[in-house]
C-alpha cells in the first residue's frame, strides 16, 4: 500500500512571489482548480489557458487610444477583454508616466481672409 502522503497532489508554487505556502481555493468556471497564496493573497490557476497580455499588443493598444477609438472597438481588434481593458486603461490616467502622448503641434500660421469692401 501506498501512504497517504504519497497519494496527495502538490500545490504549485506562486507565480507572483513565488511562494510554497498555497492552498486549494475552489475551482473556476471551467472547473479548474483555483490556489490561494498565504504569502501575498493572489489567486491563480496552475495551467492557465489565456497567459498574461503581451507589451506589443498594449503598444497597439496605446497607438489606438491615441486615434481614440472607443474601448469596445479596440478590445475586438486586439483581442482582450473589456475588462481588462478599461482596467489597463484606469491605471495610464492613475500613472502619468504611462500615457506620453507628443505635444500638441504648435499653430498654423494662416493669414486672416481679408473682407470685401
Amino acid at each position: 500500500m501506498q501512504e497517504a502522503s504519497s497519494q496527495t497532489r502538490r500545490h504549485p508554487p506562486c507565480p507572483h512571489c513565488a511562494a510554497t505556502h498555497v492552498v486549494l481555493n475552489g475551482a473556476n468556471a471551467s472547473g479548474t482548480p483555483k490556489f490561494l497564496c498565504r504569502g501575498c493573497h493572489r489567486q491563480f490557476v496552475e495551467h492557465p489557458k489565456i497567459g498574461p497580455v503581451s507589451e506589443e499588443k498594449k503598444a497597439l493598444i496605446l497607438r489606438l487610444l491615441g486615434e481614440r477609438l472607443a474601448i469596445r472597438a479596440i478590445a475586438r481588434a486586439v483581442p482582450v477583454s473589456r475588462a481588462w481593458l478599461q482596467n489597463f486603461v484606469n491605471e495610464l490616467y492613475r500613472d502619468d508616466s504611462l500615457w506620453k502622448l507628443d505635444p500638441p503641434p504648435p499653430p498654423l500660421d494662416v493669414p486672416a481672409k481679408k473682407k470685401p469692401k
